[in-house]
């Protein structure tokens, strides 16, 4: 694959199937795999300036493929779930969503 794949997912559009596709493929519920955890350095919650725990969300490599695969599948039915192990990570953009104002790409599915 040569073009870009944007990675845009929007919750709304996701169907129940592409939710059973993603736990099938990563083995745990889409919620579980994309939660933002509590940030940790040298055992110790980093908290921000108001002594909140700051969080992130890390994804693993089979939440990205089940992600690429299930976003690309809605704009070619024929992209494959092979197709989405293909693609280089130079050629993958995480863009957010037009409802997600502070950019942490969770964007829209297409």
């Amino acid at each position: 694959m040569t073009d870009a794949i944007s990675l845009r997912i929007d919750p709304d559009n996701l169907t129940i199937g592409d939710l059973e596709d993603f736990e099938d493929v990563v083995g745990q519920p889409i919620y579980q795999a994309l939660s933002p955890r509590p940030v940790v350095v040298d055992g110790k919650r980093v908290l921000d300036e108001k002594g909140r725990p700051e969080l992130e969300t890390q994804v693993s490599t089979k939440a990205l493929k089940a992600l690429i695969w299930i976003s690309q599948r809605a704009i070619n039915p024929d992209f494959t779930l092979a197709d989405a192990r293909n693609v280089k990570v130079g050629e993958l953009q995480i863009v957010a969503s037009e409802g997600d104002p502070q950019g942490n790409g969770e964007g829209q599915n297409g």
